[in-house]
């Protein structure tokens, strides 16, 4: 049990308060994040039983990461830490790229296996998972992911961008506050939304990679594809509404 006056478990109360407000006054966007969730399930369990080589296995596997992912950014996100939410995104569309390349290369799926954490591995890794080998423009349906990578790369290293975010503006007597979180309670209305439509639009978008990163599955995905539809034009209201209020209309 931590101690009476824990920094630790005082953030985690200002956490769960966080995350039961921010919930709560999202309102039906806040149930966007548990849709795109379903959508993975669903795929999974429709692909599942069609993955029969090492590839296919691994790359399935690698599809239930990107689903934890999701799960972790948007739980993240919803306690008003967007940075962490754009590491794990990061994390997912890599995961998408990896997929398909180690279906494809031989050599990517050697690597990927093979990878012992040494700094040699390592090294190999990094040259066989380039980004322009993860994401390459002969493949339209990925490559749309780099734009993703870079953003959530943009904006979940150490920087001054992602520093000032932590920031209050100055007081009256000229002091700044420093919070954990990086969406600051003057921002949230503002900036909430569009971090959650981001989310949710990149493993849309990851999902929609699928149909390319497992052509070769015979599974009868049509109920899933239907179902994706749906979410997307759900994710598409929820954007018109948040550019209409943005503007004032």
């Amino acid at each position: 049990m931590l101690g009476k006056n824990s920094a630790i478990g005082h953030a985690n109360d200002i956490d769960n308060a966080n995350f039961d407000s921010i919930t709560r006054d999202l309102g039906a966007m806040a149930l966007l994040p548990d849709d795109v969730e379903k959508l993975y399930t669903q795929h999974h369990d429709t692909i599942g039983q069609h993955l029969t080589t090492v590839a296919a296995r691994t790359a399935g596997a690698l599809f239930v990461l990107c689903r934890k992912h999701l799960v972790l950014g948007a739980s993240a996100l919803f306690r008003l830490y967007s940075a962490q939410m754009y590491r794990e995104s990061r994390a997912a569309v890599e995961a998408a790229g990896i997929a398909r390349l180690i279906q494809i290369d031989p050599e990517a799926l050697r690597v990927f296996g093979s990878d012992d954490g040494s700094e040699a591995a390592r090294k190999l890794a990094r040259g066989t998972f380039a980004p322009k080998r993860l994401f390459p423009d002969s493949v339209p349906e990925v490559h749309v992911l780099s734009e993703f990578y870079d953003t959530a790369s943009r904006l979940s290293h150490t920087s001054g961008l992602t520093f000032v975010r932590h920031l209050s503006q100055p007081s009256t007597t000229g002091d700044i506050a420093f919070a954990y979180q990086d969406i600051l309670a003057d921002n949230i209305n503002r900036e909430l939304p569009i971090h959650v439509l981001w989310l949710c639009q990149a493993h849309m978008l990851i999902l929609v990679a699928a149909d390319n990163i497992f052509t070769d599955v015979k599974a009868d995905l049509e109920n899933f594809k239907l179902e994706r539809a749906a979410v997307f034009q759900r994710l598409v209201r929820f954007n018109a509404v948040r550019e209409s209020t943005a503007s004032g209309a």
